[in-house]
């Protein structure tokens, strides 16, 4: 790589004391040596302020500590070691200097002497040497900083380079001959545009084949997340799935289904023809997603399962070939991957673990045994594992990164070269760049020590959000017996020392290490789950739900409440956007991004939110847009607006229908890909929501909140399913009710009037289909 200079990169220096004349002197004369004109200088004269400066700054290319003001030699070991320690868990290879104008080595520990790039006597060596040694450490350590990929596209794009090849945009120069095109550039930055390049590129390697600068960093990536072998993906995690599926022999054969599945799993399905059966995840009271029930993953039960299929009869083998299991749930929950690992593997030969949301639990050792790269290693018995991870949705990646991590076995051995025909038949030959590059950064950001170290920024933020949460809760009950707030999802009192204290009680450096202070156990009821194994699951600390008043984890609804769309709608008011809300609850996740500025205003404007409440604020004062919607929210204060959605919640008995559809069971009469197949032949037609029973759904339907697809393509409501029609007519309702605060619904289409509408495959096309006609129920009056 060709070695640069930056104006931007600064050099720490950290000296006590900024009264001695002489050594001031010293480094000025450091400083004015032309080979370090192009640096800049940051002076700390006391450890608070060096300290926080190494939080803040994390391009600092070098790290002079000067030893002669620190006090006492016990106490100069000591903070020398504080700050080497701060400096070590980001950067475990800038270079930091020791200076002294006495001899100090003999006198200082082995753990400082063993960080300390270099020792230095400003009293014996020249000002130019010093600048000189400097300019050599900071060049060395900033060529081998950079990651491979990034590291050859760095260099590539800032060459100047004439460009023949697509993009037509030929570096951004087309950009510049229009007046959109210029904000385009103005908005995006020139870099970026001379980033993206075209495959025919010899320096960038080739992406598809995992030859040079793109291999060498899914090489990388692969020994830091524990795989056999990684791949980039820059079509996210619903390419990854697709690329999976496709290079296995899955068509006509039995796949086991986590039926909380991404929709992208059952674009795998459909284009795999492969006949899905599925596990039904458990749910709370508030509509969250929960684990699936481990007697699910048992050899006996997915014997059954598969023996009660429609797809039982003409199957030449049942046996399953593979199982997808989603780790974590949307709403935070971790299986104990190791066990199920061990269950299923008597059943499947090959397990792939959607791990979208949990790309970063290899880096911290509150998720050990509990992903899927960490399951132990049996090269001979176990099953052949897959994780596919959207890289972008929780690490520093651009969005559509995603990676595909592959532990083998000889079980279900993978080829792959044959799998590179999958990777290629869904890839591009014409990849943006940077997003590639994106993903070996954010590999590179979580090696070493400073992976756990941004975890535990984003653990410990998350932490004092929850506490922040209960004690404001508290107080206000002090201050308002009768008065309210929100919650947070997540225990109320925990073992510490032998005996039950509360939550908050709990030293934060216990609860980010300690995973037993977030499983779930039997017979507690804040989570909400009935009959899983203490540990099985754990929650996620860093994926935080607010709990709204109405409704608790066991689905009882009260007569006051504050609709989490409402909220929600609020929050997006003031450019807050929360991951996503259920009726009750909202999702906010803490990345690796968040910052306490950033939760300590999502506190603030939830109070205001409740003040707004309280006083009734008139709708066209806080929710101008909602006023400006519809007549029926003329004159309408926030209090009113939210008092007239929790009693339509209650009469309409939205919770109640929400759980019986979800745990309503459908027939299978036809798999996705046959149902994929009548849709593109026209053979379907739309049906009013209120009439699809005895229907076969030719579209999966999903509501959002909880997001379990209710129902499968290929799949037909029958009576013992009808709550799932009583649940999409109630949504109805309720969106005619309530113009803007319609239910997320896919797979629903809503006329103008606000009707819903499902596409169904036509009866007398599944009169054609031998198995589905057998399988159809006898017609009988609604």
């Amino acid at each position: 790589m060709r070695y640069e200079i930056n104006r931007d990169l600064p050099i720490l220096i950290i000296s006590i004391s900024d009264g001695d004349v002489q050594l001031k002197n010293s480094y000025e004369a450091i400083k004015e040596e032309r080979i370090l004109n192009d640096y800049h200088f940051i002076d700390s004269y006391t450890i608070e302020d060096a300290l926080v400066t190494l939080r803040k700054e994390s391009g600092i290319r070098c790290v002079i500590i000067d030893d002669n003001d620190f006090p006492g030699q016990e106490g100069c070991s000591k903070q020398i070691q504080d700050i080497i320690r701060v400096i070590r868990k980001k950067n475990y290879s800038i270079p930091i200097f020791l200076s002294s104008r006495t001899p100090i080595l003999g006198r200082l520990p082995m753990a400082i002497i063993r960080e300390i790039h270099e020792y230095i006597n400003i009293n014996q060596d020249t000002p130019a040497f010093i600048a000189g040694r400097l300019h050599l450490a900071i060049r060395q350590y900033t060529e081998n900083l950079l990651p491979p990929y990034f590291s050859a596209l760095k260099s590539y794009a800032t060459d100047s380079p004439y460009y023949w090849d697509c993009p037509g945009h030929q570096g951004g120069v087309a950009y510049l001959k229009h007046p959109v095109g210029r904000e385009f550039i103005n908005f995006f930055g020139e870099n970026i545009m001379r980033a993206d390049i075209g495959i025919a590129t010899p320096e960038m390697g080739d992406w598809l084949e995992h030859k040079g600068a793109p291999g060498a960093s899914e090489k990388r990536a692969a020994a830091l997340f524990g795989a056999d072998k990684t791949y980039y993906v820059t079509g996210g995690s619903s390419q990854s799935n697709q690329i999976v599926g496709h290079s296995l022999p899955l068509k006509e054969k039995v796949v086991l289904v986590d039926r909380n599945c991404h929709k992208s799993v059952n674009h795998e399905l459909t284009i795999t023809q492969a006949n899905p059966v599925y596990f039904q995840p458990s749910r709370n009271g508030f509509g969250l997603i929960g684990p699936i029930p481990p007697e699910q993953f048992e050899a006996q039960s997915i014997s059954q399962k598969i023996n009660d299929s429609v797809f039982a009869s003409q199957m030449e083998d049942p046996l399953p070939v593979y199982a997808i299991i989603t780790n974590c749930t949307y709403d935070g929950l971790i299986y104990d991957v190791t066990a199920i690992t061990r269950t299923l593997s008597d059943s499947v030969p090959r397990i792939k673990f959607d791990e979208a949301w949990y790309a970063y639990a290899k880096f911290h050792p509150l998720y050990r045994g509990r992903f899927a790269m960490d399951v132990p290693t049996d090269k001979e018995k176990g099953p052949t594992l897959y994780a596919v991870q959207s890289t972008h949705k929780m690490l520093a990646a651009f969005s559509s990164a995603s990676m595909i991590h592959i532990r083998n076995s000889r079980r279900a051995p993978v080829n792959y070269e044959n799998f590179n025909q999958s990777f290629m038949m869904h890839g591009t030959t014409s990849p943006f760049y940077p997003i590639i590059a994106s993903i070996d950064v954010a590999t590179a950001m979580m090696e070493g020590e400073a992976g756990k170290t941004l975890l535990d920024e984003a653990i410990n933020d998350a932490l004092n959000f929850r506490k922040t949460m209960v004690n404001v809760a508290d107080k206000e009950k002090e201050d308002n017996p009768d008065g309210w707030f929100f919650g947070v999802w997540q225990p109320t009192m925990l073992l510490h020392e032998g005996k039950p204290v509360s939550f908050t009680s709990i030293p934060n450096s216990i609860l980010a290490r300690d995973a037993s202070c977030w499983v779930l156990r039997e017979g507690e009821c804040w989570h909400g789950f009935n009959g899983l194994p203490d540990g099985y699951a754990m929650l996620d600390p860093i994926k935080v739900t607010i709990t709204c008043p109405g409704l608790n984890a066991q689905g009882k609804i009260s007569t006051f409440g504050i609709p989490a769309p409402v909220v929600s709608k609020y929050l997006g008011t003031q450019r807050i956007i929360p991951a996503r809300n259920g009726d009750y609850n909202i999702l906010i996740l803490f990345a690796l991004g968040s910052t306490q500025g950033k939760w300590n205003t999502l506190i603030d404007l939830l109070m205001v939110f409740k003040r707004h409440y309280d006083d009734n604020t008139q709708l066209s004062s806080v929710l101008p847009d909602v006023a400006a919607s519809a007549s029926r929210y003329q004159n309408m204060g926030l209090g009113d607006l939210c008092r007239a959605i929790h009693q339509a919640n209650i009469e309409l008995d939205i919770a109640r229908l929400s759980e019986l559809a979800c745990t309503a069971e459908t027939i299978p009469v036809l798999s996705p890909s046959q149902a994929y197949e009548h849709l593109v032949a026209d053979n379907t037609e739309l049906v009013a929501v209120a009439k699809i029973r005895n229907r076969t759904l030719a579209v999966m339907i999903t509501p959002y909140p909880p997001g379990i697809p209710l129902i499968m393509p290929g799949e037909i409501i029958t009576s013992e399913s009808q709550p799932i029609v009583d649940y999409l007519v109630a949504l109805q309702i309720f969106g005619q009710q309530f113009p803007g605060f319609e239910h997320e619904l896919q797979g629903v289409e809503i006329d103008e009037k606000g009707g819903y509408w499902v596409r169904c495959i036509k009866e007398d096309a599944l009169r054609r289909v031998p198995l589905a006609f057998e399988a159809l129920p006898a017609p009988q009056s609604s």
